[in-house]
């Protein structure tokens, strides 16, 4: 007896080559991202000159230098804690400085607080300018203006951080919530008023969070200004390099470590503390 096919179903076999299209435009395009991504990584290594071989040949006279690292030579500990205490000086007034030009610029870039958007667009683009050249160059160009010296160091310190301050500052502004800041201005309080009243308690954590974490960067960024000129530990740094001084240069590492490390404690208990009072 002769039974009757059921037809097709035309609609799920359409829907099946559209699932099996768009598979495979999926992997044809993961394919190509992957391969350039290939691509990029070799050309990298080839423009970077990454060469094992050199590396494995250089390792005798790292280990040479290992052992001649120890002990320490302390009989210049005071002039190095002296360096020490420059590079941390130039830290805290470049950060001190950088929070002061940044609040202003982050209150005039924050979308919900600018009072102009064109203004707001034409200082977002001078704050990435200053995010993007670092605390070292702008060192370096100080250091050709007002001389050697850490005045150049804290200069350098204070443009590169008010460039990523301003942003982030700009980014919790941007995060509060308007009911607090629609209704002091609902009472008919100007610009300073909302500010003081409604922006400056609810904002002032997150505010705190970001300078203490830019400051513990800072310290360790201005470990570098030394090699550029702009003084503290890095310039004696680089002398014990220099002379291949070994012990001299051991007894800095150490100092930078401690000094690295307490900052680091430091900072973190205190965006605990912050943590807790909030």
């Amino acid at each position: 007896m002769r039974t009757l096919q059921e037809p097709p179903n035309l609609e799920a076999l359409l829907r099946a080559e559209q699932r099996r299209r768009g598979n495979l435009g999926k992997t044809l395009r993961g394919g190509f991202w992957g391969l350039l991504a290939v691509a990029v990584l070799v050309a990298s290594l080839r423009q970077a000159q990454v060469d094992p071989q050199t590396l494995w040949s250089g390792l005798p006279r790292l280990g040479n230098w290992l052992v001649r690292l120890w002990p320490p030579d302390l009989s210049e500990l005071p002039t190095f804690l002296v360096a020490t205490w420059e590079t941390l000086a130039i830290a805290i007034v470049g950060t001190v400085a950088a929070a002061v030009l940044a609040l202003p610029l982050a209150l005039v870039v924050a979308r919900n607080t600018t009072p102009s958007p064109a203004l707001a667009t034409l200082l977002r683009g001078l704050l990435n300018l200053l995010r993007g050249i670092d605390t070292a160059i702008f060192a370096l160009i100080f250091v050709s203006v007002v001389g050697l010296g850490p005045f150049a160091g804290v200069l350098g310190v204070a443009c590169h951080t008010t460039g990523s301050m301003a942003k982030l500052y700009a980014e919790v502004l941007e995060s509060l919530p308007n009911e607090p800041i629609e209704a002091v201005a609902a009472t008919g309080a100007d610009r300073v008023r909302s500010f003081a009243f409604a922006v400056w308690p609810e904002a002032l954590p997150g505010l705190t969070g970001i300078s203490l974490y830019l400051w513990e960067f800072n310290v360790r960024s201005s470990v570098i200004l030394g090699i550029v000129g702009a003084g503290g530990i890095g310039y004696e740094l680089l002398v014990s390099l220099k002379l291949l001084d070994f012990p001299r240069l051991t007894t800095i590492l150490l100092l930078i470590g401690v000094m690295v490390s307490t900052i680091d404690a430091l900072s973190a208990w205190l965006r605990q503390r912050l943590s807790q009072a909030t």
